[in-house]
């Protein structure tokens, strides 16, 4: 059986600088990153999400914000990770869980 997996897309937005996004096997957008300045450090950006939501330390919030949408907050050290927003408070704990499953296995492509 084929490994289900996700998908990094690092994107140039706002002309010269780049992007991240995760998103889950079936298309859904999980997180989307800041900028970077450089490809290089898009990518060491990946690297650093990668190793922080995996990490033993980091902790998991679930926030809901004035228009009552629910984000997860992700956060290791100095490190804060802010999902998508959601509808119910279901649905943003699915969607921080589905970003440390697919955080590690999914593939990176530079589009």
């Amino acid at each position: 059986m084929a490994e289900i997996k996700g998908k990094y897309t690092i994107e140039c937005v706002y002309g010269d600088l780049y992007q991240f996004s995760l998103f889950a096997n079936n298309g859904q957008l999980l997180y989307e990153s800041r900028e970077y300045a450089t490809l290089a450090s898009c990518k060491s950006g990946i690297e650093t999400f990668k190793k922080n939501v995996q990490d033993e330390k980091t902790k998991t919030r679930i926030d809901v914000d004035k228009n009552k949408n629910y984000k997860f907050i992700i956060k290791n050290g100095n490190s804060i990770y802010v999902g998508e927003s959601y509808k119910t408070k279901t649905a943003a704990e699915n969607s921080a869980e589905s970003v440390k499953r697919f955080a590690l296995i999914s593939d990176i492509i530079v589009k």
